[in-house]
């Protein structure tokens, strides 16, 4: 089993790792209609929680012995790879401003879950979003994986996740607990919608005892 410390990896019969199952299912149900191959996730403010649902996410994906990738698009402070103990370097940006193929920067995590860091510093990230390389990427991707978990920056910091979510099949919105205000994530909501995300869901995270037994909770936006 590859040495990585999160939940799903960890203890995959534990209740927490129930919860992670049952948010692979609503997603699985709510693409019954549509193709949600390319996932991404994203928050209003750092800390919320998005990063470890990204990688419990993928992993779950991976028990299920579909082809997953972990994508990391936060290039401005990305954590994907300290998850697993891996360098930053010879990732998406060091792909796209050189000539490397994709396959060269790919960490294979085990049989069925593979890593894509973010890669070394660049000055201007949404240069890099917005090239016609990272479109041929992801094309490229898409032919080689089942499903593909995108970890995005927190929408209020920079408006990157908004450029993500249009080469994405859906968008999750990762709410903390009592932390978030309301008035705040319905504004990043309507930014979503307003940029023609498909917004599928939300996860909310670092729930109390007192509100969930099993500290996470998973729930639908519709067609608001």
């Amino acid at each position: 089993m590859p040495n990585y410390k999160v939940i799903t990896n960890i203890d995959p019969h534990c209740s927490v790792s129930e919860q992670y199952r049952k948010l692979r299912t609503s997603i699985d149900y709510s693409g019954f209609d549509q193709e949600l191959k390319v996932l991404n996730l994203t928050s209003t403010f750092p800390n919320e929680g998005k990063t470890v649902t990204c990688i419990n996410l993928a992993t779950v994906y991976s028990q299920t012995k579909e082809k997953v990738l972990l994508l990391d698009l936060d290039l401005r402070k990305p954590k994907i790879h300290r998850a697993f103990g891996l360098s930053n370097k010879g990732g998406v940006s060091d792909y796209i401003t050189n000539e490397h193929s994709i396959d060269e920067n790919i960490h294979h995590i085990d049989e069925y879950l593979d890593v894509l860091v973010s890669g070394s510093k660049v000055p201007f990230p949404v240069e890099v979003l917005v090239s016609k390389k990272i479109k041929e990427m992801m094309i490229e991707l898409r032919g080689k994986y089942d499903k593909i978990i995108i970890d995005c920056p927190p929408l209020t910091a920079v408006a990157d996740s908004t450029i993500i979510s249009n080469f994405s099949d859906g968008t999750i919105f990762v709410v903390a607990s009592r932390k978030t205000n309301s008035d705040i994530a319905n504004g990043v909501l309507k930014q979503l919608r307003e940029s023609g995300a498909n917004l599928i869901g939300g996860v909310l995270t670092k729930v109390q005892k007192s509100d969930s037994y099993y500290g996470m909770d998973y729930y639908y936006y519709g067609d608001e």
